[in-house]
C-alpha cells in the first residue's frame, strides 16, 4: 500500500471516529486537511479573515456530519473539499460579495473619455 493509500485509510478511519464524537480524531482530521481546505476557502472568498472563519465552520460541519461520510461513494478528501467549497460559496452569497475578475478584465472596458 502506497503513502497515498495509507493517508486515505488513516483519514477514513479518523472520520469514522469523528462520527463517534472523538475529539482527538477531529484534531487528526484537522491536522491532515486544514492547509488544503483553508486554501480552498481563501481562493473562493479572497479574504483571509473570512477564510479562517469559514474553515472553522467547515470543521463544525464535519463534526456534525461525519456519520454521513461514505467511503464507498467518495474519497474523504473529496468529501471534505466539497464541504469547504460549499461553505465558502455560501459565505460569498450571504455577504453578497461580487465575484472578482482578474485585473486583465478591466482592459476590455471601453474608456469613454478618449
Amino acid at each position: 500500500m502506497g503513502d497515498e493509500d495509507t493517508e486515505r485509510s488513516k483519514l477514513i478511519e479518523a472520520l469514522r471516529q469523528v462520527a463517534a464524537h472523538d475529539r482527538a480524531a477531529l484534531h487528526l482530521v484537522y491536522d491532515m486537511t486544514s492547509a488544503k481546505l483553508f486554501g480552498i476557502c481563501l481562493r473562493i472568498c479572497a479574504d483571509r479573515e473570512a477564510a479562517e472563519d469559514i474553515l472553522q465552520d467547515v470543521y463544525i460541519k464535519v463534526w456534525n456530519r461525519a456519520d454521513r461520510f461514505d467511503a464507498a461513494r467518495a474519497s474523504p478528501i473529496t468529501w471534505l473539499c466539497t464541504i469547504a467549497r460549499n461553505s465558502a460559496i455560501d459565505w460569498c452569497r450571504s455577504a453578497r460579495r461580487p465575484a472578482t475578475l482578474p485585473q486583465e478584465a478591466a482592459e476590455d472596458i471601453p474608456d469613454e473619455a478618449r
